[in-house]
């Protein structure tokens, strides 16, 4: 194996010093991503720099300080604007360079679960019907699935939003305050969307010499919740140790699911990645009903990698080295790179 002289550009979101972003924990999980991402490159003999943005205009000058080709892109929110993060990878090809993971069509899409329930639904994608509620605007009742009903923000990830005490709402009065905190916490829009009461699902796949690849299946372990604990993975269970005793995103993989169930998720997943133009690697979430129907919630472009994410649980559930997923992907990136130059 011949070390590629001009190496790999990690490009990351550089946290806030001192932890004082609102959702410190999620911003800070980017640091293992890149540690995870640079460890298994140097295994590959390649040469490795990282480079940490502040802004979207941050790139050109990180760029133009190397040699890299290809950029590994584990950027997740900038300064600018809760869409910024979505540019790098436009950036980064206009200016020659080749990026992995999803490209910035597909990040914009994905980012909006409203735009992304519409996308899937177009695809014959199972979804629940949501109702987007923007700031400032009355609520129409005749738009609202029946409760109870799960509120979040429309373009947020990593469960930031999502709260046990706060996100799953029985009544009108219970929705305009959850309505209205989002309004005020991240200044965008809520969505509203019925709790369903049944299993939650993750189904990651991967790009590997063309072909897509789906992963054993992931399963969120509810059982393990307190008995007065909704039954959800919000932000602090899935981010903040001793929320739940003993254990982080509490997870089975692989799942212990029945075989036509398993053929159904396996087809929405690879059904949905195929609707959002996803590449390289993605994160499908679902969640099923009391009836066991499982309806696709979350379509996670570029999803966490860091070493206890869901994405790596699945590849050790494969038997997939890290290392070659890692190059798999950087791979992918070289090759769409050799087809933009001729």
């Amino acid at each position: 194996m011949n070390p590629d002289p001009a190496g790999i550009l990690i490009l990351f979101n550089q946290p806030l010093a001192g932890g004082t972003a609102a959702f410190s924990e999620s911003d800070a999980g980017v640091l293992r991503e890149v540690e995870a991402v640079e460890t298994a490159l140097r295994a590959h003999g390649r040469a490795v720099r990282r480079a940490g943005l502040r802004r979207l205009r941050d790139i050109p000058a990180a760029l133009d300080a190397g040699r890299e080709t290809v950029v590994f892109n584990l950027v997740e929110r900038l300064d600018d604007s809760e869409t910024a993060c979505n540019f790098v990878p436009a950036v980064c090809e206009t200016m020659g360079r080749a990026c992995t993971g999803g490209s910035s069509e597909s990040l914009c899409l994905t980012l909006d679960k409203g735009l992304t329930k519409s996308r899937l639904r177009d695809w014959g994608v199972s979804v629940a019907e949501g109702a987007v509620l923007p700031p400032d605007a009355p609520i129409d009742p005749l738009r609202l699935p029946p409760f109870p009903l799960l509120v979040k923000p429309v373009s947020a990830g990593g469960s930031e939003g999502i709260d046990a005490a706060r996100s799953i709402v029985r009544n009108r009065a219970d929705l305009d305050r959850a309505a209205a905190w989002i309004h005020r916490q991240f200044g965008q829009p809520a969505l509203a969307e019925p709790f369903l009461e049944g299993r939650e699902f993750n189904l990651s796949l991967i790009e590997r010499d063309g072909r897509i690849e789906t992963l054993p299946i992931s399963e969120v372990e509810f059982s393990r919740f307190p008995p007065e604990r909704p039954a959800i993975m919000d932000y602090a269970a899935k981010w903040i140790p001793g929320t739940l005793p003993g254990c982080v995103s509490p997870r089975r993989v692989p799942a212990q699911v029945e075989p036509a169930l398993a053929a159904r998720l396996t087809g929405e997943a690879e059904r949905a990645w195929r609707a959002c133009g996803c590449r390289d690697y993605a994160r499908i979430d679902f969640r099923a009903d009391r009836h066991n129907r499982p309806y696709v919630l979350d379509v996670n472009v570029n999803p966490d990698i860091e070493p206890l994410a869901g994405l790596p649980a699945s590849l050790q559930a494969a038997g997939i080295p890290f290392d070659q997923f890692v190059w798999a992907v950087v791979e992918n990136a070289r090759r769409r790179g050799a087809a933009t130059a001729d």
